[in-house]
């Protein structure tokens, strides 16, 4: 496999572009990892060198992949991290389904999409807003997603993982979603990444005892931290 490989997503936090990042990372596949700042995204969407005017996209050689999902099953077959039984890759789509899911619930905390000029944008709520979101979420929105993907888990006869015996991109997905949520990360009190939140209002951080009632959801999380490619990754990119 000789392929050229580039990752474009903004610079201002992991979003929907980690997941494609962790699977490469994982199987150890090299990569072009482009952080753009808001006026590169624009000149890009412009071009019209973006499907759909979003990020992130995944450049192959010279086919450009957009949608997340899209993009992280592309890697997860590249690298052997899809499975192959037909159900098993059905589940696995599910879990990364719900990935997304959970993601886009939660950027809305942040964001209100508008249609503004013309163009489907963006807009940033107050910080008031951002915080009676983010009380929700983790309150409501959160413990159905956790406690779903706890059972997933539980029933599968080959623990610690959420489809087989090994790591597949669903857990990969799940495990994005754990750190993005740790209450410890440093992105919620780095001010350089979209989750701050500046005082008086924040900054936000999650309820400390997250985990408490996800031990199998913690075990993973444990595991996958501790794999050296990807400990490598999240220290040398804690935001």
């Amino acid at each position: 496999m000789n392929k050229n490989l580039s990752l474009f997503y903004f610079n201002d936090g992991k979003g929907r572009a980690e997941l494609t990042r962790l699977i490469l990372v994982y199987a150890q596949i090299p990569f072009n990892d482009h952080r753009l700042s808001f006026a590169e995204y624009l000149s890009m969407r412009d071009k019209e060198k973006l499907p759909f005017d979003q990020l992130p996209v995944l450049i192959v050689d010279d086919q450009i992949i957009g949608q997340s999902c899209a993009m992280a099953r592309y890697a997860a077959k590249l690298t052997g991290l899809y499975p192959l039984h037909d159900i098993e890759a059905a589940l696995s789509d599910m879990i990364v389904d719900a990935w997304r899911d959970l993601l886009d619930l939660f950027y809305r905390c942040y964001v209100d999409r508008v249609t503004k000029e013309g163009k489907f944008v963006m807009t940033m709520r107050s910080d008031q807003e951002k915080i009676d979101k983010l009380n929700e979420f983790f309150a409501v929105i959160l413990p159905s997603h956790f406690n779903t993907f706890e059972q997933i888990i539980s029933n599968n006869k080959k623990l610690p993982f959420l489809i087989n015996d090994s790591i597949t991109w669903a857990d990969l997905a799940v495990f994005d979603l754990l750190d993005t949520l740790d209450p410890h990360a440093s992105h919620w009190t780095d001010e350089s990444v979209s989750f701050y939140i500046k005082e008086p209002f924040g900054p936000f951080q999650p309820p400390q005892d997250i985990f408490k009632n996800y031990l199998q959801l913690e075990a993973l999380k444990t595991i996958i931290s501790q794999t050296p490619q990807i400990a490598a990754w999240l220290s040398s990119h804690p935001s």
